[in-house]
């Protein structure tokens, strides 16, 4: 491995710790705005609840919020939707903003329900939310589609029932699913789906008893974010694999280490004769990192790490990785198959203390214990 190969492996881990590092600062900022949002409650308008308590929801067009916030939600959002939608439907108009953008990522077209049919076909539905009513028409244009509802967020649950309700009187549309940035959860539970559809958003919200607006990450976006972390993490660690010698069984392995507060590379490793691509990286961990014992990181293997080691007097890489609990997550390209005494026997040691990735199928293992919240 020559200088000028370190040095171009060493740049492309950097780069992409400070890529992250700045996706995590767009949201940041978005639950900053959130946070930031006035509160205020509304009586007697018609509404389903009597005393209604809201926020300013900040992505209306009536803060002044940073627009390039829209591009990062939209492509979040967008990233839950079956690609294979014919529409987005939405309804105005705190909807319109990030429905574009979700349109724009998918390349689909975007129908609103408006408050004027404009002379049109339209199905007419009455909008029910907490504290209002109005009647409301949507083009009959998506007759025969299959359409994602997009919407800024759901509270009560009432528009998105009642535009639903509207949706089923028209002929063979296919609903795939109700998509929003946030589940206001002040008057309703949190859910996994929404009148049986695939339910999924970005945040959850509530207005606490001081007025304030309290925001965590859901699930589901939490998910999101880690896979394509994953993947690009990954994507370097396979990188790393490309200067491995080659093992008995003709494999070259690559790890490295993220720290997970921060996103930055703290190690990374390959496979050195008898030294392992998982030791080689713990190691140099414990050199570049002299406060890990104070710290949480993910690992990053390109395949499953040993369970045993012919007569070189060094540890087994699953034992080596489940002696360190700062290291809560492991990720693993591929199983050794080519290994008998291996082969699944590597996964099933590291499942006991670690949560686990399995890159090839896609698949979540995840360990008894309190999961690691890295955002």
């Amino acid at each position: 491995m020559t200088d000028n190969q370190i040095f171009d492996l060493e740049q492309g881990l950097s780069k992409l710790s400070l890529d992250i590092a700045k996706e995590k600062e767009t949201i940041d900022k978005i639950i900053k705005v959130f946070e930031d949002s006035p509160v205020y409650s509304v009586k007697d308008l018609g509404g389903t609840v009597p005393e209604y308590k809201y926020f300013v929801y900040p992505f209306k067009g009536f803060s002044m919020v940073d627009y390039s916030l829209y591009y990062s939600l939209g492509k979040y959002l967008a990233s839950f939707i079956d690609k294979d939608v014919d529409a987005i439907v939405t309804i105005e108009s705190d909807g319109i903003p990030v429905a574009s953008f979700v349109a724009a990522e998918l390349g689909k077209p975007l129908i609103i329900a408006k408050s004027f049919h404009y002379n049109l076909p339209c199905v007419e539905f009455v909008q029910q939310t907490g504290y209002y009513n109005r009647p409301m028409y949507l083009s009959d244009v998506i007759k025969g589609k299959r359409i994602a509802l997009v919407d800024c967020m759901v509270s009560t649950g009432g528009t998105m029932k009642a535009m639903i309700d509207a949706i089923k009187t028209l002929p063979a549309v296919g609903i795939t699913g109700v998509y929003c940035i946030n589940n206001k959860n002040n008057y309703g539970n949190q859910q996994d789906d929404f009148e049986d559809y695939d339910y999924k958003y970005l945040f959850n919200t509530f207005i606490n008893d001081n007025n304030k607006v309290e925001v965590t990450l859901s699930r589901p976006l939490k998910e999101a974010l880690w896979l394509q972390i994953d993947e690009r993490f990954f994507k370097l660690a396979k990188e790393c694999a490309h200067f491995s010698s080659f093992s008995k069984n003709g494999y070259q392995v690559g790890a490295l280490i993220m720290s997970a507060d921060n996103f930055e590379i703290m190690a990374w490793g390959f496979r050195r004769s008898n030294i392992h691509a998982e030791q080689d990286a713990l190691a140099m961990l414990k050199i570049n990192c002299p406060d890990w014992q104070k710290r949480e990181f993910a690992l990053y293997t390109t395949l499953e790490p040993c369970v045993y080691r012919n007569g070189s007097g060094h540890t087994a890489c699953a034992e080596l990785i489940n002696e360190i609990p700062q290291i809560r997550w492991v990720i693993i390209g591929d199983v050794d198959t080519a290994d008998g005494k291996i082969n699944g026997a590597g996964i099933q040691k590291l499942h006991e203390k670690k949560h686990l990735r399995l890159m090839s199928e896609r698949k979540i293992l995840r360990c008894e214990k309190e999961v690691i919240h890295f955002i």
